[in-house]
Parts: C-alpha cells; sequence; structure tokens
C-alpha cells in the first residue's frame, strides 16, 4: 500500500466535525471520487487539508492523498455497515453527540462562547452534526464487526513488547485515575417561579398579539437561538429532552405552547411546520436565577456525600451512581476517561488547567473538596474528585503498564485484519476515482 490508512485520534475526528461550521474551501467544487452511492466533492478534501495544515500537519506533497484515502476508507466501511445492515439506536447517537459536545463547551469555555463562535445556537448545532455522528459511530461499528474474533493472548503481548528496540521504548509522562461526583445547585421555589411568571406574561403579549414572537426571543431567549428569534431548525424524535418533545410533536402547525419546564428551565414554543416524523419550531427559554443559597445546598450535598465515603459508609463509586448527576460519568462510578484512548489512565499534561491544579495537591485515595464544575450542556455544578492512583514518569514496561501494551499489541493484530478486510472489500464496491493529483497514487484502489 503506497499510502497506510490516516490514524486520526479521537480529538481530532471531533474536531473534523466542526470544520463544515467554520471554514469554506476556495475552490470550485466538483465531483473527485465516487464509492457506491457516497459522493466524494473537492471540498470535503480542502476542508480537511486547510485544517489539517492550519493545525501544524506537515505537507511533503503527499497529505492530500492521505486525506483523499481516509475518507474513501471511512465511506467503504459506511457502505458495507449499511449492506450489513448495521444499525444504531438514537439514543448512542444522542450519548456520544452529547459527549462530543461537552468536550467542546469545555475548550470554548462555556456554551455560550460556543455558540457565539459557530453563530449557532447548541441546538442548530447538535442537529447539524448528528448525521455525522451517527455515519461515524455506523463506520465504527463496523471495524468491530470486522475485528470482533481478534484476539491477543499474553504470550504474543510479550512478544510484541520485546520486538521493540530498547531505543524505542516509549516513556510514558505522569499518569492518574480519577472519578468525580457532580451535584447541580438546585433553583430555588421562589427563582423558579420569577423566571415562570416572566415567560407567562411574555407568552400573554404574544397570545394577545402585542407582541412578535420572534422579537421577543431575541429580547429574552437566554439561549443561543435567541439571536435567530428562537428557532430551532427542524428535528426529529429523539433529538431533544422528553419534555420538550412531548410537548412540540403534541402540536399543530402555527400553535403556541403553554409555558412548561424542562432540566433547563421554561419554555413556549412555536411549531412551524409539520413534515412526517419531522417539525420545525421556535422556543423561547427563561432560566431560573441561581443565587448563593442554591450553591451552597449542592456544596453541603457534596461534603455530606465526602463525609459518607471517609467513614466507609459507602465508597465513592457507590455514591457517585446514586447522588452524581453528571449522566456521562455516573454509571461507571463517576470514573472519567481518557477521552484519546477510552482508559482510565489519563496523563496528566491532557488536562485541563482547573482540573490539574486539583488533582496536584491531592495524594492517592484522597477526595477533594467541593470545586464549581460545568457539566456539558454549560451548567454550573459543583463536583468532588477522588484521585485514585497516580503513576510517576516512567520508559513503559510490562509490569506497570500491561494494558497500554496489551492494547498496542492487539491494536496491530486487529490493524492486520483490517488490511485483510479491505483487499477484499474493495472489489466488492463500486470504485470511481476521477482524474486528479491522487490517481496515480491510489490506483491500487481500483485493481
Amino acid at each position: 500500500m503506497i499510502f497506510h490508512i490516516i490514524k486520526l485520534s479521537k480529538r481530532l475526528l471531533f474536531f473534523l466535525f466542526f470544520i463544515n461550521l467554520t471554514l469554506q474551501a476556495q475552490v470550485i467544487d466538483k465531483v473527485i471520487a465516487v464509492l457506491d452511492d457516497n459522493i466524494i466533492l473537492q471540498s470535503d478534501l480542502e476542508n480537511q487539508y486547510i485544517y489539517q495544515i492550519s493545525n501544524s500537519a506537515k505537507d511533503d506533497g503527499t497529505l492530500r492523498c492521505q486525506i483523499l484515502e481516509s475518507i474513501l476508507t471511512n465511506k467503504l466501511l459506511l457502505s458495507k455497515a449499511k449492506l450489513d445492515s448495521l444499525t444504531v439506536a438514537d439514543d448512542q447517537v444522542e450519548q456520544e453527540l452529547n459527549r462530543r459536545i461537552a468536550n467542546f463547551i469545555q475548550y470554548f469555555g462555556s456554551q455560550e462562547k460556543l455558540e457565539e463562535e459557530y453563530k449557532k445556537s447548541l441546538v442548530e448545532i447538535k442537529v447539524e452534526l448528528r448525521p455525522d455522528v451517527r455515519e461515524l459511530l455506523l463506520v465504527e461499528q463496523q471495524k468491530s464487526k470486522i475485528t470482533a474474533d481478534v484476539t491477543i493472548t499474553p504470550k504474543e503481548v510479550k512478544e510484541f513488547f520485546s520486538k521493540i528496540p530498547k531505543d524505542s521504548i516509549p516513556y510514558l509522562p505522569a499518569e492518574v485515575i480519577i472519578n468525580q461526583i457532580v451535584v447541580k445547585p438546585p433553583y430555588s421555589e421562589k427563582n423558579k417561579k420569577a423566571a415562570k411568571t416572566k415567560l407567562e406574561g411574555i407568552h400573554k403579549q404574544i397570545q394577545s398579539g402585542k407582541s412578535d414572537f420572534q422579537e421577543m426571543a431575541k429580547l429574552y431567549s437566554m439561549d443561543g437561538s435567541g439571536k435567530q428569534g428562537g428557532y430551532l431548525g427542524e428535528f426529529g424524535r429523539g433529538q431533544m429532552v422528553p419534555e420538550f418533545e412531548a410537548m412540540a410533536f403534541s402540536m399543530k402547525e402555527g400553535d403556541l405552547s403553554k409555558v412548561f419546564e424542562t432540566e433547563f428551565g421554561y419554555h413556549i414554543i412555536q411549531l412551524h411546520k409539520r413534515m412526517g416524523d419531522r417539525i420545525s419550531a421556535s422556543h423561547i427559554l427563561i432560566k431560573p436565577i441561581r443565587d448563593e443559597e442554591d450553591d451552597s445546598v449542592a456544596i453541603r450535598k457534596l461534603v455530606s456525600v465526602k463525609s459518607m465515603v471517609k467513614t466507609d459508609t459507602i465508597s465513592f463509586q457507590k455514591a457517585a451512581t446514586i447522588y452524581s448527576e453528571d449522566k456521562m460519568t455516573r454509571d461507571c462510578g463517576g470514573c472519567i476517561i481518557n477521552p484519546q484512548t477510552g482508559e482510565s489512565r489519563i496523563p496528566i499534561d491532557q488536562l485541563d488547567a482547573d482540573l490539574f491544579f486539583k488533582i496536584d495537591r491531592l495524594k492517592e485515595k484522597e477526595i477533594s473538596e467541593p470545586m464549581p464544575y460545568f457539566l456539558a450542556d454549560g451548567t454550573k455544578g459543583y463536583h468532588i474528585v477522588l484521585l485514585q492512583k497516580k503513576f510517576p514518569p516512567h520508559a513503559a514496561n510490562i509490569s506497570q503498564d500491561y494494558q497500554k501494551i496489551q492494547t498496542a499489541a492487539l491494536q496491530e493484530k486487529q490493524s492486520r485484519a483490517m488490511e485483510e478486510w479491505f483487499v477484499t472489500a474493495r472489489k466488492q464496491v463500486f470504485i470511481d476515482i476521477k482524474e486528479n493529483e491522487c490517481l496515480s497514487a491510489l490506483k491500487y484502489w481500483k485493481e
């Protein structure tokens, strides 16, 4: 094979999802390849090329062709996934989408900054990215199917490690295993009532015809959609929280909903159009204000939970499954996973600065004091963090790093299985690479 398939990190794959939200390739668009019913455009290639170059990728003259091969590879996997009738559940798509959105909110610092950067509301961003996330999960499912029977023995792991030249053994940075319990400050009844009353007043003005829905959304809605007059775009079932979806799909075109509550606050919806299982709508959101007393409730709850753990009344992991309000970490006992590897061991230099300083002061098995924390939706909460274990910097070795070495050995074996699959699969689909700079380099795709 002339070019190795690009192994994009999960972080890079995550950022590539946002390319089309921000970059417009300055090219006259044209079809450069066709794989079954998947069309690959010059702009698809250019957008990814621009992104990689802007992130310090080096181009020795082959980068575009490497990227094109990566795109072809994913389209081939997607095509075979569809032929094999693989499916992805809506809740799985939503969970993965929320995870990626959470990472991006963390990267920008807040939901508002994310929405400002892309000039779209969070709902619009999610609607736009959902098909891409579904395709990625289908591709990953197809890969898993191909490598499902690939296993590795301890003997093979040791043989793999023994073949690494001593001067090539990686030096691993300091790593940690950490868990967390997250609690959101509750809204006081007084503040909830004030938010609801405010929205009821807005609802009354719109319903009476004294005010326009879009103008009121621009003035008062407390999310990114307000800038677009509350417009949420088109969406289907499974894309909104249950209460919002139940209300929206019970409405007729032109209806104005009553005031109702979700975990985000109070809403009213204006339904624009129904299109089978999809609808288009706008909303106005009013969030209750949180005050210091609300924060104190969350902090006191975490102090109580920490006390129970320290007196061995309950384990930290069990407490996380009962008390934590972070859906992404709750079910695994509050585990925080390395997003790049899926492992529980996280290099300290990959932690955000805030979490790094929290961890740096802890000893193994020690629990932090309650500290501010922002959830995936940008909501402010508080969390306590348990430092399970700290690994100092060291040269990789079998005794300390068996899991990492096992993973690397398994991945190498899986790569061989994938290569064998590609050789066969390429012969089973229609592939047409148009005349371009990569035609010669990728000619084996058509052979």
